[in-house]
């Protein structure tokens, strides 16, 4: 039973479904390495996670954002250089105008963040949870009718049976090629 052949898909289906593979893996890929760019701590990041876990199972939306380095050290500056008296000392204002600047460039860093998830991680989270899900699918069943329509020929069921198997196989083949052809526009 283990030595028939099965029903051979065509080399460029084939193809379509390597290339769905490796597809599939890159957004998984993609995803965790830019959170990873946009939050580099991993303590911070997984404190961030468990957060907002929590959060979603008591039903509050709390978004808390990562707290940029830079912010970090513009609060500190900016405290101290005006408890020493930015008026009064050069340093104290030198505190001042670097904490100030490295405010600005949290904001940046800030704006960049909320871009990225917007513009970037958003869609290839719907790529993978929606489209290449579709895909993993109707790939699955494919394969299930492809075992079908290989089992009943083997077993020489009836034409009717064979044929139905065969056409439920094509029909399931249709979907597959275009499930991946919408799934790489």
């Amino acid at each position: 039973m283990g030595g028939a052949e099965g029903t051979r898909l065509d080399v460029d289906f084939m193809e379509m479904e390597r290339k769905t593979d490796v597809t599939n893996e890159l957004v998984e890929e993609l995803q965790v390495k830019t959170k990873e760019f946009l939050q580099p701590n991993p303590t911070a990041r997984a404190k961030m996670a468990a957060v907002k876990g929590i959060s979603k199972l008591s039903g509050q939306a709390k978004s808390n954002t990562y707290p940029q380095p830079e912010g970090l050290l513009a609060d500190c500056m900016l405290t101290y250089g005006k408890k020493l008296g930015e008026d009064t000392s050069v340093f104290a204002q030198a505190l001042v105008e670097f904490g100030e600047a490295l405010r600005q460039m949290a904001d940046v860093k800030y704006s960049l963040d909320d871009n990225i998830k917007q513009n970037f991680l958003e869609p290839l989270h719907h790529l993978q949870t929606k489209d290449l899900k579709e895909v993993m699918h109707h790939r699955k069943k494919l394969q299930g009718r492809r075992l079908d329509f290989d089992c009943k020929r083997r077993q020489k069921a009836k034409d009717d049976e064979i044929r139905g198997a065969e056409e439920k196989f094509e029909e399931s083949m249709h979907l597959a090629q275009g499930h991946v052809q919408l799934a790489r526009k």
